[in-house]
């Protein structure tokens, strides 16, 4: 029996030795979007779209931000370079001075509820006095997996229309938050078999609830600009998780160098989708 026993345990050691080997040999490896994310979006070739730019300039634009609203506009400087077109844009919080697109940063990052009170407070103070459009943007860094997203939605709704009752002349636009990369391939293989949530799924989940919260209320009224939509299918596929069952939409790896910011073909792409955007609400709509 003792030897019996023996055996079985040497067994088990050898096994466990096995599980411990391909373990390892699976975390050694790459996974699908772990690779270089450069030489990725090298092999990505887009359609030149050339923006209204004759329209863009008769609009007055306030926008309120952080980190990744720096990368739609340095990507709106490269496109206007390209096609030789001129747009202004000028970082300040007091009256726009003429059209183009006037921009600051809002809150804390990390505090939502800080970004949209201080939106609020800028845009009362004068920020958007004589604009057409008014919009901001929270970012990927405002939820991880134990935000509230529903509340930071409601929040954010209540205080937009809010400022569209105390500032009828401007037409204030939703913005959904920017995504994050999740990882995929061997390694979010194994994380799942050990009862583990991949980097990035369940962030992205909330971010999704709040996005899709944004959907509901504003996509039917053209009153909301879906980076989240452009940063997961602009290069003509869609990045998508799922998460226990459910859809969860994702930067596409091809978009990003470390897996938040854009780079610089994800700046011109998601810029891109920005001022399509934006030379679509006519001039009437923005200010009726």
């Amino acid at each position: 029996m003792n030897k019996v026993k023996q055996e079985q345990g040497i067994t088990m050691s050898n096994m466990n030795k096995w599980w411990l080997l391909v373990a390892l040999t699976i975390l050694a490896l790459p996974g699908c979007n772990e690779s270089n994310p450069e030489e990725k979006s090298m092999a990505i070739t887009t359609q030149h779209v050339i923006p209204e730019w004759k329209t863009l300039e008769k609009k007055r634009v306030v926008f309120g931000h952080q980190s990744v609203g720096y990368n739609i506009l340095n990507g709106v400087t490269r496109l206007a370079d390209r096609d030789g077109a001129k747009i202004d844009i000028h970082e300040q919080r007091t009256v726009p001075t003429g059209q183009g697109i006037t921009h600051f940063t809002i809150g804390k990052n990390g505090d939502p509820i800080s970004k949209i009170q201080d939106f609020a407070a800028a845009i009362d103070a004068g920020a958007a006095q004589g604009a057409d459009i008014a919009l901001m943007k929270l970012c990927y860094v405002d939820f991880d997996a134990t935000t509230n997203a529903r509340q930071v939605a409601n929040d954010y709704i209540a205080s937009l229309e809010s400022l569209a009752q105390r500032h009828p002349g401007i037409n204030f636009v939703a913005v959904t938050t920017p995504l994050v990369v999740v990882q995929t391939g061997p390694k979010a293989w194994l994380k799942q078999l050990l009862g583990k949530q991949p980097n990035g799924y369940l962030d992205n989940a909330r971010r999704t609830e709040f996005n899709t919260q944004l959907r509901e209320r504003y996509l039917a009224t053209g009153r909301l600009f879906d980076l989240a939509k452009a940063e997961t299918e602009s290069i003509g596929k869609s990045c998508i998780a799922h998460v226990d069952g459910q859809a969860v939409d994702a930067l596409c790896p091809e978009l990003t160098n470390d897996g938040g910011h854009l780079n610089e073909r994800g700046q011109e792409l998601v810029a891109t989708a920005f001022l399509n955007f934006i030379s679509s609400l006519s001039i009437k709509q923005a200010v009726r």
